[in-house]
C-alpha cells in the first residue's frame, strides 16, 4: 500500500474552523502511530463496539454459504459476534445471517452482507444486520435470510426491520433518482444503530436516510440525506471491477454526471455517535468519492444539518473522551493501476471544527468499523473485505 501521509492536516470544512499551530503541526509530523493487532482471521469484520470495562465486540458479516456455487448468491447463517475481553478473545455469537456471492475465481476475496454492527443488551447482544434491496429480494433467498436488514436480538428477537420501512416508503425517493441497471430504487442496507432513549437510529446506507425503531418495531423516517454535487474527478480513478465487487456489500457506487461535467453522487450515510451536546452526528460516504464525505448533526424531530465537509469514504464515527468526532476513512481514493490507497483516521474539534490527521503510517486498508475505549484508544476493523480482517489498537 502507498504510504499515507502522517502529520496535522488543518482544512477548512465549514466557514471558520481554526488551524493547527506551526508548533502542533511539528510535533504532529514527528509523531508515528502505535498500531497493535488484537485480532486476526477475521470474516468481513464491519461494526464493533467497547464496553465501559474494556470488552470489545465485532460483528462479522460472515462468509455466505460454504459450498454456494461460484457466481450465486447465497445466504448462510456464517455471521457472527467476536469477543475480546482481556486476554480471552472468540466468537461469542453465532449462526447469523450472511449473503454473498460465491466468487468465480477461488483467490478472490468473499464480501458478505451480514452483522454490520453490534452492542451489548443486558446479558445479551443486539446486532444490525446488513442486506442491499427489499423485502421481495429478501423472501427470494429463503428462510435463512428472513432476519437479514434486520435490528435483531442474538437470540432471535427482531427489534426492528428497516428493509420493510424502505420497502414500504421508498423515503429517498423525493431525490429523484433515475433508474439505472445498477441499484433498484427500492434498497436498503442498515449501517450502524446507536441508542436513543428508549429507542434506536439506524443509518440506511442502501436507502439513503435515518431510521428511528421504537417501542414494538414502529419505525419512522427521521432524516432522508440529499446527494452530493461535487467537481468533475479529473485524473482521479474510479474502482475497478474488481474493487467495485469487492465493494458491493459497503456502499453503492450509483452516480450521474451533469451537463457542466459535475457529479452527482448519493450520499450512503453511515457512521452514527451521540455528541457530548446531546446531539447525533452521521457520516455520509459520498459515493467514495474524494471530497464527497459529509458529516451531519440532527437533535430528532429538528432538520439535519451540514457540519463537516471534504472528507473522504468516512464509514464510521466515535467520539474520543474530549468530546471530539473521530472519523474512519476506507480509503483515500482509487488508482489507475495498484490497490485503493489508504483510509485514515481524523480527529475533528466539535467546537472550531478543525481536522487533525491521527497517525496510522499508512496501515488502514479498507477499514470500516471504529470506537474509542474508555482508555481513549481507538479501534479499527482493518482489511473489512474478506476472510483476513483485523481488530486493530491504535494509541497516540
Amino acid at each position: 500500500m502507498a504510504a499515507a501521509a502522517v502529520g496535522t492536516l488543518a482544512v477548512t470544512l465549514i466557514p471558520g474552523p481554526a488551524q493547527a499551530s506551526p508548533k502542533e503541526a511539528k510535533a504532529a509530523a514527528t509523531t508515528s502511530a502505535n498500531i497493535e493487532v488484537i485480532a486476526s482471521k477475521l470474516n468481513n469484520p464491519r461494526g464493533l463496539s467497547v464496553q465501559a470495562d474494556g470488552t470489545i465486540l465485532v460483528a462479522e458479516s460472515g462468509v455466505g454459504k460454504p459450498g454456494c456455487a461460484p457466481g450465486t448468491k447465497c445466504v448462510g447463517l456464517t455471521g457472527s459476534v467476536y469477543r475480546v475481553k482481556g486476554a480471552q478473545q472468540g466468537r461469542v455469537v453465532t449462526g447469523l445471517p450472511s449473503a454473498a456471492v460465491a466468487p468465480t475465481n477461488p483467490y478472490e476475496p468473499i464480501s458478505a452482507a451480514g452483522p454490520n454492527d453490534v452492542e451489548a443488551n443486558g446479558s445479551g447482544y443486539l446486532v444490525l444486520n446488513g442486506f442491499g434491496g427489499g423485502t421481495d429480494d429478501r423472501a427470494k433467498l429463503g428462510a435463512d435470510a428472513a432476519k437479514l436488514g434486520t435490528l435483531q436480538t442474538a437470540s432471535g428477537w427482531v427489534v426492528g426491520d428497516p428493509v420493510k420501512h424502505e420497502t414500504l416508503l421508498d423515503p429517498d425517493w423525493v431525490l429523484g433518482h433515475p433508474a439505472n441497471g445498477e441499484e433498484a430504487s427500492i434498497h436498503s442496507n442498515p449501517w450502524r444503530f446507536a441508542r436513543n432513549g428508549r429507542g434506536f437510529l439506524v443509518t440506511d446506507a442502501g436507502a439513503n436516510d435515518l431510521i428511528g425503531v421504537g417501542f414494538g418495531g414502529r419505525t419512522t423516517t427521521e432524516a432522508i440525506f440529499p446527494d452530493n454535487e461535487l467537481p468533475a474527478p479529473g485524473g482521479a480513478a474510479a474502482p475497478s471491477a474488481k474493487e467495485k465487487k469487492a465493494l458491493e456489500s459497503l456502499a453503492p457506487q450509483t452516480k450521474s454526471v451533469a451537463a457542466d461535467g459535475t457529479v452527482k453522487v448519493q450520499s450512503v450515510p453511515s457512521g452514527i455517535v451521540k455528541g457530548a451536546d446531546g446531539a447525533f452526528y452521521i457520516a455520509d460516504m459520498g459515493g467514495l468519492r474524494p471530497g464527497g464525505s459529509r458529516i451531519w448533526r440532527i437533535v430528532p424531530g429538528h432538520r439535519a444539518e451540514v457540519f463537516a465537509s471534504g472528507l473522504t469514504a468516512v464509514t464510521d464515527l466515535a467520539a474520543d473522551k474530549n468530546g471530539n468526532l473521530i472519523a474512519l476513512t476506507l480509503t483515500g481514493g482509487f488508482q489507475q493501476q495498484g490497490p485503493p490507497l489508504p483510509g485514515k483516521l481524523s480527529r475533528i474539534d466539535v467546537k472550531t471544527k478543525a481536522v487533525t490527521e491521527i497517525p496510522t503510517d499508512g496501515k488502514l486498508a479498507m477499514s470500516t468499523g471504529l470506537a474509542v475505549g474508555p482508555d481513549n484508544a481507538i479501534y479499527v476493523t482493518n482489511n473489512s473485505v474478506g476472510t483476513e480482517g483485523q481488530l486493530i489498537k491504535i494509541t497516540e
